[in-house]
């Protein structure tokens, strides 16, 4: 066991009856547990926690689900020895090793991914992705620009919880490095020789599924033919051990990763525009607290009203892949809007139909592998017996799309899997499932039957033994005195706590405990036939055995239909979701009507913002938002702090985002350009923990953007510039601004302070400016949330300096240098001038005053005298007086 681990690595030491961490891992467990922390040895002192088996469990939890970390689990290799080594390791990428620990009594709420990375040359990437809990592997080779925005775009898609990546400190390591830690992924490093490839044909003929009549040979794959991809894949492989367990063998399936598949986003969009709940911002506290609020604070659970945890899961991958494909974006929306024109059909299946699918996902695996129960195998079989019921209720909407989507695939699945119904009807025992016994029937095999008549026979002996008890101490049978069993004690009499006084007066029987339901107790006779029958139990169970491990024999030919009906119930439960949220919007949302790329149009008519409208205590004011890109595709929006200019932008790129993924939109009306890409830097937030400051950080994203970008795309950018000095951040802000004007020609929305940037207006047709204001006396600021055209007419800076009570002084000062800075002398006479009237006016002194400075400069003052000097500089005063310009008298007024 090697001594040095990194601090995101936390190790347990099995001991058997407790589990036991040391030095820093024992203060974390200590102050997730409570559990005290021990000293021992004397020189060095090594503090220890030690935890106890329901404690480790939801340590684990806490560990490799919410802070991410890797764990790993040692054991002693005797007792003679102080000699450890690892059994056990886990980390957020690959939960195979716990996943009956972590998974076996909650459900799998999310996808679980690890994904390969290595760069090849001239920035191209290998990648390759395994997501174990739905049995994938996907690979992909693609050409990448220095700042891995195609990689970020991926990522985002994917979303993997850790990244293998080979050992060494090149440069271009490190960037990728920079890259993975900016998106929060855990990264493990290994040797670069794992990289290689040369033995992933051998591994995949192992691992990939293949049906009965295929030939078992990965070469025929196409996607091996991606050399470099291949060895990013065997190094997964490798670093998850998956050829080293056999449930993992004729389990997975290997496709193409596709990254222009899906409208490009990426996780600094996701988290700006609300889209996915913030990291850590979603705890039990929060939801038990205010439920509501933990709804509403992202897109993602305004949309969730999914009663299957398939649904869940889809549904945060269809958010992460929004489509461009025009066809099967309708498709989806034609599906979601009859779901909400029918409102008993959807009622129906939330209530009646929904509840009763179980998560086919797990099961299938547990299945393929034969490493299920019988139990496993009912519950498939109670899932399947309950869709014939909800595809009768599907056909009833009379809708092509959900006939296409749902309905045929459904029923071509359900027919495949009428053998496997008729399997578990004729060997269950479905009579005993009521009692949570899962049996093979006796009269399926002869030894069965055998021993089931040995236990009828035994049965009515005891129900015989209970009536001569009834008799003997006065209870009436079935009633005062019961026969029970449970698998602690096996068969045995039970009576109420207030009878137990008769137990007392014979010595014929003998209490086995008392609990709140009653008293347990037998007699020898009970108890010598309770014997009898646990033997004959035991024998029947192993008899069983053999036929359960037949029955998942041919039950294991039929997982892979049941994950392609898992994702199809899954898809249904997202679609009557979407509509869900649509009705139970306070505004109903209503059908996009979509063009198809290069369209040009984004128009959307009292847009609202689908989180904030959902909170309670809102009165949301909803605005209207018009592109064109034959006239306006630059919208800079001007205005005071929280009067609404973050909540318009954001509000628009998620009416976009949610049209993409075939739901209906918060607005009156809606006409939406298909896009390939919505890009946002929104936020001012500081990467210290990564060594970014706020600006290093809107400079990368904003970089990316621009490299991103393209005709068809939404861009979205909220106060660019700040963090370094004023005139660095309006000039890199106009320069960005004039680049995606008139070089990309997107769809923009540009949102700052920078008042000088509304200029671009003027000298653009493209661009027009878009402001909010707000209702001011001495002590109030009434913000109007309304878009208004033109640029906003003054700041209010100074105005809620004063409401907050800012020294009398300290204001004072402040309006004085905002008068020097804003040229308040020179503006006297134009006060009330039009904005572009103001600076047309400044403009032109600007223009004379150079132009008098310059004459200035060319004279010869050397040869002059003082009092001739005098003279010039007269003249040319009277000369500026002269003029007509108000900027120019305003200065000499003074």
């Amino acid at each position: 066991m090697s001594i040095i681990k990194p601090p995101s690595t936390v190790r347990l030491f099995n001991r058997n009856d407790y589990y036991t961490c040391h030095g820093e891992d024992a203060n974390i467990a200590a102050g997730f547990t409570s559990a005290a922390i021990k000293i021992m040895g004397e020189q060095p002192k090594l503090s220890y926690v030690c935890l106890n088996k329901t404690q480790f469990e939801l340590f684990l939890r806490e560990l490799l689900l919410v802070r991410q970390y890797r764990v790993e689990v040692y054991v002693k290799t005797s007792q003679k020895n102080n000699d450890w080594y690892l059994e056990y390791k886990g980390s957020p990428g690959n939960l195979s090793q716990f996943e009956e620990l972590l998974f076996e009594n909650s459900n799998i709420e999310f996808s679980n991914s690890i994904m390969g990375l290595r760069l090849v040359q001239n920035k191209i990437l290998a990648i390759s992705c395994i997501n174990i809990t739905e049995a994938k592997f996907e690979v992909c080779e693609i050409s990448d620009n220095e700042c891995f925005s195609e990689l970020e775009a991926l990522i985002a898609q994917i979303g993997p919880k850790e990244c293998v990546l080979p050992a060494g400190d090149s440069p271009e390591l490190t960037s990728l490095k920079n890259v993975l830690e900016r998106n929060g992924i855990l990264i493990a490093r290994v040797k670069r020789s794992d990289f290689s490839g040369e033995d992933i044909i051998q591994d995949l003929n192992r691992l990939l599924y293949f049906r009965e009549d295929q030939q078992r040979n990965a070469s025929t794959v196409t996607e091996t033919n991606m050399k470099e991809a291949m060895g990013c894949l065997q190094a997964v492989i490798k670093f998850l051990n998956l050829t080293g367990d056999e449930k993992n063998f004729n389990q997975f399936k290997l496709n193409s990763l596709d990254p222009h598949r899906f409208v490009r986003l990426d996780n600094a969009a996701l988290y700006a525009l609300n889209v996915l709940p913030k990291p850590g911002s979603q705890t039990i506290e929060s939801s038990v607290v205010n439920p509501n609020a933990a709804k509403t604070n992202s897109l993602k659970g305004i949309l969730d009203s999914c009663v299957t945890v398939q649904g869940r899961r889809l549904l945060e991958q269809w958010i992460k892949q929004p489509l461009k494909d025009y066809n099967l974006i309708n498709d989806r929306l034609d599906a979601v809007e009859a779901l909400v024109k029918d409102a008993g059909i959807r009622m129906s299946l939330i209530k009646d139909c929904l509840p009763r699918l179980t998560d086919l996902m797990s099961l299938s695996r547990k299945i393929s592998c034969k490493k299920g129960k019988l139990q496993d195998c009912y519950r498939v079989y109670q899932t399947i017996s309950s869709i014939p019921i909800m595809l009768q209720i599907l056909k009833d909407t009379e809708n092509k799309c959900i006939k296409a989507m749902l309905i045929d695939p459904i029923s071509d699945i359900i027919m495949d899997l009428q053998n496997f119904q008729n399997m578990i009807e004729q060997t269950l025992d479905l009579e005993l499932v009521d009692r949570g016994e899962f049996l093979v029937k006796c009269s399926f095999d002869d030894d069965l039957n055998e021993l089931h008549v040995k236990k009828e026979k035994i049965g009515e002996k005891m129900q015989r033994i209970l009536r001569y008890a009834a008799e003997d101490l006065g209870f009436e049978e079935g009633k005062t005195i019961k026969l029970e069993c449970n698998d602690q004690h096996g068969y045995f009499f039970r009576v109420t706590l207030k009878e137990e006084h008769a137990l007392r007066k014979s010595k014929n029987y003998k209490i086995i405990g008392a609990i709140k339901g009653g008293v347990r107790f037998t007699n020898d006779k009970l108890a010598e036939l309770n014997k009898d029958y646990q033997t004959i139990n035991e024998e029947y169970m192993e008899r069983q055995k053999t036929v359960v491990a037949e029955i998942f024999e041919v039950a294991a030919g039929y997982a892979d239909s049941l994950r392609n009906l898992n994702v199809l119930l899954a898809t249904l439960d997202v679609l009557v979701s979407f509509a869900t949220a649509a009705v139970s919007a306070r505004i109903p949302y209503t059908r996009p009507k979509l063009l198809k790329e290069n369209s040009g149009v984004l128009n959307l008519k009292k847009v609202r913002h689908p989180c904030l409208e959902a909170q309670d205590h809102v009165s949301f004011i909803p605005n209207n938002a018009a592109f064109d890109q034959n006239e306006k595709i630059l919208h800079i929006i001007t205005g005071p702090n929280m009067c609404g200019k973050s909540t318009y932008i954001r509000s628009i790129g998620t009416c976009v985002l949610m049209a993409h993924i075939g739901s209906l939109v918060p607005c009156e009306e809606a006409i939406i350009s298909l896009v390939d890409g919505i890009l946002v830097r929104v936020g001012a937030d500081d990467c210290q923990l990564k060594g970014l400051s706020t600006f290093m950080l809107e400079m990368i994203e904003t970089s990316t953007i621009i490299k991103s970008a393209t005709k068809n795309s939404l861009v979205i950018i909220d106060e660019l510039g700040r963090g370094t000095s004023t005139y660095d951040g309006c000039g890199i802000a106009w320069a960005i601004a004039e680049h995606l004007a008139t070089e990309i020609k997107c769809f923009s929305l540009f949102a700052t302070h920078y008042h000088e940037i509304s200029r671009l207006a003027e000298l653009n047709s493209c661009v027009s400016n878009l402001h909010v204001t707000a209702v001011t006396t001495s002590n109030t600021i009434t913000p109007l949330y309304q878009i208004r055209e033109g640029e906003c007419d003054k700041s209010y800076g100074i105005h809620c300096a004063r409401m907050v009570g800012f020294p009398e002084d300290v204001i004072k000062d402040a309006i004085e240098y905002q008068k020097e800075l804003e040229h308040y002398s020179g503006m006297k006479f134009v006060t009330n001038f039009e904005q572009s009237l103001k600076r047309k006016v400044m403009g032109e002194g600007d223009a004379i005053i150079k132009n008098t400075l310059k004459k200035l400069k060319s004279m010869d003052i050397n040869n002059l005298s003082d009092s001739d000097l005098c003279e010039v500089l007269d003249g040319m005063k009277n000369e500026l007086g002269s003029t007509e310009n108000l900027f120019i008298k305003g200065l000499l007024s003074d």
